[in-house]
């Protein structure tokens, strides 16, 4: 029986394999198989193909890949012509792990939203920033089965990282159509940890700190990996404390992950996932830039009125968030499972998911406080086969998905925090069916074109006093295109596709939660290419292109934190999204180090965002450019690594160029500098201790914020300070 690690040497990524400490690595590159692919990149399992089709099979080294060194070219998606990466836990596991958004530090084209404590935002090539609910435009996936609820909506603190082994990232829609063509930024897949790609044996880890102010923090951290024969398994459980920043900030969560696999027979393997999350979290609220900026520390004031001459009375129209006690209670339990198998010469992946969800949220006097509970569940399935056709080695890939659930949201007056007299009552159910086909054919050995499309129709009821309201949304998505590789260590992509993405039921009621609005779906038309490898021992990279052309963008023009019901968005006519994402590992002097088992490594994340407005109608504005994301983002490291004994790095976060508030360009975000620092030592081979720094500096600066149509005139309590200097430590044994 293989192991997860060997088998993931497949389709979706290729992992190094250390021949020695100054002997080069190589990679095995499999070409992407119709027959042996997954529904999902999520679980990367290669599967046979047919004995009579031989592919000679290409090398692509790497440098050498000393303690946590992690060379770029390990983490491209090869296979796929399309931009996309791999964040291994590694990332993240050396620094305290604070929320999802951690794992995201050295991904091109992800913008982390922070709009709370552990309320980040994702935003791939500047999509979902309109607003502060949980929006889609990035579909977020748990081992191939939805994250993002069936209603559109997705929670990412129902995710701990310690429990994970990666994260695979999908920018754009000229992927696996088994994951994009539903959402214009792309997709994100959470990767668990399993019995056979986790250490064996049991494991803790003890971390904790504080920001200046004393603002502690800590977490705890134990998990179980076994293999026995064709059975393995993996539990583990996470408790967290965070006294945030400002007034009104505290989260206590709790984690249990745990998964079984078991191989039937060569032909057949299974695997079901149980994860269940609690999550109580404080919100401070949005301020405006001049609170946020003077006193960092603060929570959300009242919402008044006056006083309209000078002495005259202040009109109190809502509490501030101490006194309503902002937050939200958060219950998630979530069990799936799937399924490979190999029939009549057909490689097929199967998956079936139930999902409960519980959440009390007390918000602002003129929201109230929100009581929902939700059960989805769901099943996806895809076949596929290689062959010749006339000729010519070809995969073919056919299957779709189907999930169905229901919400209860239910809004209560807020009094002190917790709810009074029922405001209203409403019923929300919604249906999601896609049906896709993709080929790869290989005309040429070192040429791969890559076609498919996508249906996908999606059903939103709303029910109100028994009075229902309901929209159905049906569109295609398509892709096409080429990977050529160009060297043994180089290869070049281009691709196009149209993605199709229905508005959100969230983005449905955002202006009156017991009505649908006439918000339309979205449309966009990419083009992307790029080139990605690595040069001798020392230099790998990924530099991709895009250009999407966007129909019908869903825009927020109001703060929602003043209207008490989510905010105003409406669709504008034309918005472009285009720049560069380029990904950048750097061996300094890696002979000299090497001989004595050290290594030098500059890793480097940048891109540059220039989205506009083509046609900005209803909003006039024109060739503006879109707010909420900077023009320049760059995230850095430069680490020492001494004989697997000891680490130290020094890391950067630089956002610059224009950053707006508004879609209006009247109000600019201040630009920052971020600089951090991470270091550990090998005690034995049980034991390791480790340190992080974060805004050394002590900076005041923006993480968050929610763009509007005109700041200066609204003066909206939209942004959301960063975190001031912290200092965490942390110890890890292996029992």
């Amino acid at each position: 029986m293989k192991s997860d690690a060997q088998l993931r040497a497949s389709p979706f990524m290729l992992r190094a394999k250390i021949e020695g400490q100054r002997k080069k690595m190589s990679f095995k590159t499999i070409l992407w198989s119709g027959a042996g692919l997954a529904a999902l990149a999520a679980n990367n399992l290669a599967l046979a193909a047919p004995e009579q089709i031989d592919h000679e099979q290409e090398n692509f080294a790497a440098a050498p890949s000393l303690l946590r060194d992690r060379p770029l070219v390990e983490y491209i998606q090869w296979e796929k012509p399309a931009a996309g990466d791999s964040r291994p836990a590694e990332d993240y596991l050396d620094n305290y792990v604070n929320d999802v958004g951690d794992a995201f530090r050295f991904a091109p084209g992800v913008w982390v939203n922070n709009l709370d404590l552990a309320e980040p935002r994702l935003s791939i090539r500047g999509f979902a920033i309109s607003n502060r609910q949980e929006r889609s435009n990035i579909i977020a996936l748990r081992d191939g089965a939805p994250l993002t609820d069936v209603h559109g909506e997705t929670n990412t603190a129902e995710v701990d990282l310690l429990a994970l082994e990666r994260v695979d990232i999908y920018r754009g829609g000229g992927g696996d159509l088994a994951v994009v063509g539903e959402n214009l930024g792309g997709a994100v897949n959470f990767v668990s940890k399993t019995g056979r790609t986790a250490k064996p044996g049991i494991s803790g880890r003890l971390e904790g700190g504080s920001t200046i102010g004393a603002r502690p923090v800590g977490q705890v951290h134990g998990e179980i990996a076994h293999v026995s024969g064709d059975l393995d398994y993996y539990v583990s459980a996470t408790g967290r404390y965070e006294q945030g920043l400002r007034d009104n900030n505290q989260r206590i969560e709790t984690y249990l992950n745990a998964n079984l696999g078991y191989e039937f027979s060569p032909a057949v393997q299974t695997r079901v996932f149980l994860d269940v999350a609690r999550s109580d979290i404080e919100l401070a609220g949005g301020l405006t830039l001049a609170d946020a900026l003077a006193d960092p520390t603060q929570a959300s004031g009242a919402i008044g009125l006056g006083p309209l001459f000078p002495g005259g009375p202040f009109i109190e129209l809502a509490d501030s968030a101490n006194d309503d006690e902002f937050g939200r209670q958060l219950f998630t339990g979530r069990i799936a499972n799937e399924t490979r198998f190999r029939v009549f010469g057909l490689d097929g992946v199967g998956g079936l998911h139930y999902t409960r969800r519980e959440v009390e949220a007390p918000q602002i006097d003129f929201i109230g406080v929100i009581d929902e509970s939700a059960d989805e569940w769901g099943a996806r399935l895809s076949l596929g086969r290689r062959f010749l056709f006339f000729g010519v080695d070809t995969d073919l890939r056919a299957g779709g998905s189907y999930t169905t659930g229901e919400k209860s949201s239910d809004r209560f007056e807020n009094i002190d925090g917790a709810p009074g007299d029922e405001l209203f009552a409403t019923t929300q159910k919604s249906t999601n069916l896609t049906g896709f086909l993709e080929a790869v054919v290989r005309p040429l050995r070192r040429l791969a074109v890559d076609f498919g499309a996508k249906f996908i129709t999606v059903d939103r009821e709303l029910t109100v006093d028994d009075n229902l309201d309901a929209e159905e949304f049906t569109g295609v998505s398509a892709k096409v295109g080429a990977q050529y590789t160009l060297t043994d260590h180089v290869q070049l992509f281009i691709n196009g596709s149209r993605t199709y993405e229905p508005p959100s039921f969230s983005e449905l009621v955002s202006d009156n939660p017991e009505d649908l609005n006439d918000l339309e779906e979205q449309d966009s038309f990419s083009f992307e290419g790029g080139i990605r490898g690595r040069f001798s021992n020392w230099l790998g990279w990924d530099l991709t292109y895009f250009n999407t052309d966007v129909e019908n963008e869903i825009i927020n023009i109001d703060d929602p934190e003043t209207n008490g019901v989510g905010g105003t968005l409406v669709n504008v006519d034309s918005t472009t999204h285009k720049g560069v994402e380029a990904g950048v590992d750097i061996h300094l002097f890696p002979q000299r180090l090497g001989r004595n088992g050290h290594s030098l490594t500059w890793r480097n994340a940048y891109s540059y965002n220039n989205f506009r407005f083509d046609d900005g109608d209803p909003l006039g504005v024109d060739g503006n450019r879109l707010a909420g994301v900077p023009e320049h983002v760059y995230r850095g490291e430069l680490r020492y690594s001494a004989d697997d004994v000891w680490y130290a790095g020094v890391n950067v976060e630089v956002a610059g160029g224009e950053f707006f508030a508004d879609h209006e360009n009247v109000v600019s975000v201040p630009t920052y500098t971020i600089v951090g620092f991470s270091a550990g030592y090998r005690m034995s081979d049980r034991l390791e201790v480790f340190a992080t720094g974060e805004n050394l500096t002590d900076n005041t600066y923006i993480a968050g914020l929610t763009p509007v149509l005109n700041q200066e005139d609204q003066e909206g309590r939209i942004f959301t300070p960063g975190a001031r200097a912290a200092l965490y430590g942390g110890v890890r044994y292996r029992f």
